[in-house]
């Protein structure tokens, strides 16, 4: 009976995973800080091109705000999006902007993210 149940907690940790992973993607592509703020953990390690800060999670929210005022989002591509185990995910793509392409990476945690990284693509 423990092993039936260890194996259902398993299986629906993992299923979740996906759920969150897919709910991120679609909080990026909406341009929405609002929506993508949800899956933020209470501090997380923020950097938005060139600056790079541990941020509690109104902060991050408006910095990311500001960056998306000034990049309208037409889409995001995911290229990578990896399970790592039930606890950890990695999620990295392309997004691209009214300025022009970024790379982004997200690192989730326990199903909130604890790292989000927009770069230059040429970087």
């Amino acid at each position: 009976m423990k092993l039936i149940i260890s194996i259902v907690l398993f299986v629906s940790t993992f299923f979740n995973a996906f759920d969150v992973t897919d709910d991120v993607v679609a909080a990026i592509k909406s341009g929405k800080s609002s929506e993508l703020v949800k899956f933020f953990d209470e501090k997380l390690s923020v950097k938005i091109l060139n600056q790079e800060d541990l941020l509690s999670k109104s902060q991050a929210e408006a910095n990311l705000k500001f960056f998306y005022e000034k990049h309208a989002v037409k889409n995001f591509v995911v290229s990578h999006s990896n399970i790592l185990n039930a606890n950890v995910q990695f999620i990295t793509g392309t997004l691209e902007t009214s300025a022009g392409k970024y790379r982004v990476s997200v690192l989730i945690r326990r199903n909130l993210i604890s790292q989000f990284r927009i770069e230059n693509e040429n970087e």
